[in-house]
């Protein structure tokens, strides 16, 4: 008899901050979390902050990156290098010179299909169908005192 691994895929709801430096008091923290499990109570909610900043990647829904100041594509070649050269020095240094326009600009403020970022604070939700409403999004933002971003991972 031979059994077959069926690799189950999940989707994460990642929210962050567009500050990649940003890191919310334990205060904070604990009403985000009771905010998030009126929504979300039959989910596993997890709260990650890391002592440097991280790339949040939307997994296997990545698609396209674009120039935040003018609109075209950057090639992915040239996205990878930018990438490498802020690992190097753990992303505290984002900024790099587009190609298209030849502009100093972040890898946090580009367009990416679909959403990414930056952060060393993550929420994450397992395995959710929803997000919530802007309405409940300006609330969480109001707890947190910043503003959020919405990424959806599919792994």
């Amino acid at each position: 008899m031979s059994y077959k691994t069926i690799a189950m895929s999940s989707s994460i709801l990642k929210i962050i901050s567009t500050d990649p430096s940003y890191l919310p008091d334990k205060i904070d923290q604990t009403n985000a979390k009771k905010f998030l499990t009126k929504f979300y109570k039959d989910h596993q909610i997890e709260f990650t902050t890391t002592d440097t900043t991280e790339f949040v990647d939307q997994g296997e829904n990545f698609e396209t990156v674009s120039c935040n100041l003018c609109g075209l594509d950057i090639e992915i070649e040239y996205w990878q290098n930018a990438m490498n050269n802020a690992y190097e020095k753990q992303f505290t240094d984002l900024t790099f010179v587009t190609r298209c326009c030849n502009k100093i600009t972040s890898l946090n403020d580009l367009k990416y299909k679909w959403p990414a970022g930056f952060s060393k604070f993550i929420m994450s939700i397992s395995d959710v169908q929803n997000e919530l409403d802007e309405k409940n999004i300006k609330e969480l933002q109001g707890i947190l005192c910043t503003i959020l971003r919405i990424i959806w991972a599919h792994y």
